[in-house]
């Protein structure tokens, strides 16, 4: 039994669809405990200082890991892999490992130290003894970068090896361990209790992941020259460095501009950031993942025309599926806010103003995942310069863009009194935080553009990408329509006071939505439809 579990959990997937639905499903459950992870922490905290506390905190982390990537990155290593034998592959791989843990700890140990006087920067609006307790959080989280790089690595070889229901199961047991840092930790260590969660998870994390090279015959595992090390994989890392640390920089930035605008204003931003993330991962990031291996052998192999080709369908699948969820999270926002968070000290104020944060990033959706797979497909093509100046760019001008639209928006009142009647949000404070968001997507947006015009024009492009969007756009917009129509009918038949009522009325009215959007893509003849059709009965006849 446990050898077949264990087969089950190792076995190769090779098609793109089939692995990204894999991995989709996976990711999947992964946000739905990610979201009641989420909603253990409104219920205790709400979005206040407490959490606000803990978003700035896990900020530093993330900066780290994106840091350490200089020695080595999947993108870099995965294309190296896919040219060598499985016995070079575990070599190689226990090499980096090594490599990749002295550092880590060597930069862990002086950021430890550094810490205190790093936190005034971080977060210039909190109090002394808030910058205190981030300080103190962010010491304890400075072992999951180290853990989740380790992890990082080791899924490299997941991935050229096609393992990918080990590679979904990992952020499973992360959120795993991190609820139960608030369920179990808390309670007697506090705040801190959240931070040492966090370390949980990654260790999760590690061990799921690391099963490939726990596999591997000792005598295949051999030590790798430094210089070999450098050479072929922390050279072609640098440049994947500079892009996620622009990324995690950015990040950091708004909570750092967030914590200047409203005590709370971090926690609603990065809970409505979350949420935004649920379709990303288990739409834009499964396929990205998915498609990344196939682009590094169709590249290998010279086949120019099946690396476009496979390209342009992963967009125009993804675009299927996150147009209209932008659409419905944009109409259904205080409903999936209040549902999903909607416990304890979360109140009414909170629950406005995320959603009308969870509204203008999702319009970055699609734009976020082009920008993922475009990204992969240079990286495969061993181009990385490309999409290091566009990512670094992108996230330069969102920063300056979120800060200078904050400023200026809470100087002129008439602006600010525009914002939030659009949004509903006028006698909530902080409101001038909605503009990091609206910063952020419309430069997402814009990078995402760029990309594809720069790919069509070096590669190819396929004819009917545009015909596809257009008609994922009609019937997402008729499906939207159709939601907002329904939730004003069932409005004052279900009651709004009660977490059955809230639910019963978004799920009402996203289902009238669902089933407009699905007949307009089957009136449309939409080819995506038809394709996903296809696997899905392929798929039910082998079962």
């Amino acid at each position: 039994m446990v050898r077949r579990i264990f087969s089950v959990l190792t076995q190769e997937i090779r098609g793109l669809h089939e692995a990204a639905y894999v991995l989709a499903g996976f990711a999947l459950l992964s946000q739905v405990l990610a979201l009641f992870r989420d909603r253990t922490f409104a219920h205790y905290f709400g979005a206040g200082p407490e959490l606000d506390i803990y978003f700035a905190a896990f900020r530093v982390p993330d900066l780290v890991f994106a840091f350490l990537t200089i020695f080595v990155s999947t993108f870099a290593l995965v294309p190296l892999l896919a040219k060598r034998t499985d016995t070079e592959r575990t070599e190689l791989v226990a090499g980096l490992l090594v490599v990749f843990g002295t550092a880590a700890v060597l930069v862990g140990s002086v950021l430890f130290v550094l810490m205190p006087f790093i936190t005034p920067f971080l977060v210039p609006g909190f109090s002394p003894a808030a910058m205190d307790a981030t300080t103190t959080l962010a010491r304890i989280m400075l072992i999951q970068p180290i853990l989740l790089g380790l992890s990082s690595i080791a899924s490299a070889l997941v991935q050229v090896a096609r393992r990918f229901v080990l590679l979904a199961l990992a952020p499973i047991f992360y959120n795993i361990g991190i609820i139960a840092g608030a369920v179990f930790l808390y309670p007697t260590l506090g705040l801190a209790g959240l931070a040492w969660g966090v370390v949980f998870g990654a260790g999760l994390h590690l061990a799921v992941q690391g099963i490939p090279v726990l596999r591997a015959p000792r005598s295949s595992i051999r030590a790798v020259p430094l210089v070999r090390l450098v050479e072929d994989v922390i050279a072609p890392s640098l440049p994947r460095s500079m892009a996620l640390m622009a990324n995690q920089s950015l990040l950091v930035a708004f909570a750092s501009i967030a914590s200047m605008t409203a005590v709370g204003a971090v926690s609603a931003m990065s809970f409505a950031f979350n949420l935004q993330s649920v379709p990303l991962t288990v739409i834009g990031v499964s396929y990205a993942a998915a498609l990344f291996p196939a682009l590094a052998v169709l590249h290998a192999a010279g086949d120019r025309e099946g690396f476009y080709r496979e390209v342009w369908t992963t967009v125009r699948h993804i675009a299927f599926w996150l147009i209209p969820a932008t659409a419905l999270f944009i109409v259904l926002r205080a409903h999936l806010v209040r549902v999903v968070l909607g416990s304890g000290a979360f109140s009414w104020d909170d629950t406005r103003l995320t959603a009308a944060l969870l509204a203008l990033f999702a319009i970055s959706l699609l734009g976020q995942s082009l920008i993922l797979v475009f990204s992969r497909a240079y990286y495969a093509a061993n181009r990385v310069w490309l999409p290091i100046i566009i990512n670094v760019g992108a996230s330069v001008v969102a920063g300056v863009l979120a800060f200078t639209l904050v400023v200026f928006v809470a100087r002129f009142e008439f602006l600010r009194f525009f914002v939030e009647s659009l949004f509903r949000v006028g006698d909530v404070p902080g409101t001038v935080v909605l503009m990091i968001p609206f910063a952020y997507s419309l430069c997402m947006l814009l990078a995402a553009l760029v990309f594809a015009v720069h790919f069509a024009r070096v590669y190819g492009y396929e004819r009917g990408v545009l015909a596809s969007l257009g008609i994922s756009l009609s019937a997402s917009v008729s499906g939207a329509s159709a939601a907002y129509v329904a939730l004003q009918a069932f409005g004052p038949l279900l009651p709004t006071n009660t977490f059955i009522g809230i639910f019963a009325q978004g799920v009402s009215a996203g289902l009238v939505g669902v089933l407009l959007w699905l007949s307009v893509l089957f009136l449309m003849k939409s080819t995506e439809l038809r394709d996903i059709t296809s696997v899905a009965l392929a798929r039910l006849k082998k079962v």
